[in-house]
């Protein structure tokens, strides 16, 4: 595809590197040449010194002829005239980035308004994010499938877990509606057969029902209350964000905020009053103190340094606090933190770079399979992936023992006409199923990539981590989409 990209800052360089590795066309527009120069070194694109707002720029860049338009320069209105703009144009499909929160509640109504395909709000989507992760506190993080009724939880296995030195046979065996989709041992990935077997310090994927979940770690004796009161330090935007959404999706929970800032603190306080909102600095013991804060069950970090977050949540591990969140902007520290105790770590840049790869996939062949949904596990190594399969796919209709999938695939879920099937080897991919499947190979666009080339089989049943039969008829209506990005939409947190 050919990509033109407004903007080289942090998600602009994410979606250079990231969409550039993929194989696409990328041109760069931004104003500053030192930041093309650095990003022209280090992937295959091309520059242009300008504005994205400039008609001739846009021309020069051929954003006419181009598949997708992405402004995601720090200027709201530069992004939404550029993005206007190249609509205008003939751009195939565009997307700005705007961060205002006065623009948050009514995104879909501008989307529609300004012929906008898509609008990414990366600290509200950093905020639901983490008000997922809140939503589930016995898990390092979750992502949820199936309009929310199927959950898949990183989980870290230690001493008391009562799993270690179990095989995964006799996982399945002991616990029958989860599957275990990876599992990531020191510094190795692993899509786990049957002769897996748990050691203490395994962080693995697990995904099943909700209530499923639930009773799994109740079962193994980690089973964590539901928070009820969080602590947030930090009072920025995302704060904002996340103090709006848990108070209408979980109004029963109590939040504290410390801001050092004062006038921020003041508006905070104006804005959601029954919000205990402290001015002070979050990073002092002090202040730490006075705020109790070894009696909450979740802390999160959202400073606009690293650093402090950092340190605040390894001051909430050293205090065993249930739930730590930690927000990190710069990726290149993300493996030096990973393994230092902190529980959950939020990217918000990552976060809206998947987000966009994901609909970049969905429109890469929009007339066979598509990817609806895309989450990356374990820094990036391995790729959960949510697939429609449409009429001409070669998956359909062969029992999944026969089919020659690619090693390191696992299939791990259907959605069938409002069921969730977590198949067997005998079962067979139909029509307009939804497939789930979890994979150490990247850049898949079709359902079909999971195939070998030769029609050989290379997996045997007793390879596969396929449970025994398992349907759940899902209550409701059909799954929600998304007309321009093929999403679909997970409901527990709303649309703002």
């Amino acid at each position: 595809m050919q990509i033109v990209i407004g903007g080289a800052g942090k998600i602009g360089e994410v979606l250079c590197l990231e969409l550039a590795e993929e194989g696409h066309d990328i041109i760069l527009i931004e104003q500053k040449e030192e930041l093309i120069d650095k990003i022209v070194e280090r992937s295959d694109i091309s520059g242009i010194v300008g504005s994205i707002v400039d008609y001739d720029i846009q021309l020069e860049a051929g954003v006419p002829n181009c598949d997708l338009f992405i402004s995601v320069t720090g200027d709201d209105e530069m992004n939404l005239i550029g993005a206007v703009l190249a609509d205008r144009l003939g751009a195939n499909y565009t997307v700005a980035r705007v961060g205002n929160p006065q623009y948050g509640t009514h995104m879909g109504l501008m989307r529609r308004a300004l012929g906008v395909s898509n609008i990414t709000n990366p600290r509200l989507e950093a905020a639901r994010e983490i008000a997922k992760n809140l939503s589930s506190p016995n898990s390092v993080s979750v992502e949820s499938f199936a309009h929310g009724r199927v959950n898949m939880h990183e989980v870290k296995i230690g001493h008391e877990s009562g799993l270690e030195g179990m095989k995964l046979s006799d996982f399945r065996n002991r616990f029958t509606s989860l599957i275990v989709c990876a599992a990531k041992r020191n510094e190795q990935v692993i899509i786990p057969d049957g002769s897996f077997v748990f050691t203490n310090g395994d962080v693995v994927l697990i995904t099943g029902l909700i209530n499923d979940l639930e009773q799994f770690y109740i079962n193994i004796g980690i089973y964590k209350r539901k928070i009820r009161n969080v602590l947030i330090i930090g009072g920025g935007e995302i704060t904002n964000y996340l103090c709006r959404i848990l108070e209408r999706n979980a109004p029963k929970t109590k939040i504290a905020v410390i801001e050092k800032d004062d006038k921020r603190a003041w508006d905070l306080a104006a804005e959601y009053p029954d919000v205990t909102v402290l001015a002070g600095d979050g990073t002092n013991h002090q202040v730490l103190d006075e705020i109790n804060y070894t009696f909450y069950d979740a802390i999160v970090a959202l400073t606009g340094i690293d650093e402090e977050n950092i340190m605040i949540g390894l001051l909430a591990a050293q205090n065993k606090i249930p739930k730590i969140i930690v927000k990190v902007n710069r990726t290149e520290i993300l493996p030096i933190v990973q393994d230092n105790g902190l529980q959950t770590i939020i990217t918000p840049k990552a976060i809206v770079a998947d987000s966009l790869v994901r609909f970049v996939r969905a429109h890469e062949n929009a007339m066979g399979s598509k990817v609806e949904a895309l989450h990356r596990i374990f820094n990036n190594e391995v790729e959960v992936l949510e697939f429609n399969v449409k009429q001409d796919s070669k998956v359909l209709n062969i029992p999944l023992k026969d089919l020659p999938i690619k090693n390191d695939i696992l299939i791990v879920f259907i959605i069938r006409n409002n069921q969730i099937i977590f198949p067997t080897g005998n079962d067979s991919i139909q029509c307009e199923d939804h497939i789930v499947i979890v994979s150490k190979e990247k850049q898949f666009y079709d359902i079909d990539d999971i195939l070998e080339e030769q029609k050989t089989k290379t997996k045997s049943l007793e390879t596969q981590t396929y449970p025994e039969p398992l349907e759940i008829l899902i209550p409701g209506d059909n799954i929600e989409k998304d007309n321009h990005a093929g999403n679909i939409h997970v409901p527990e947190v709303q649309n703002e």
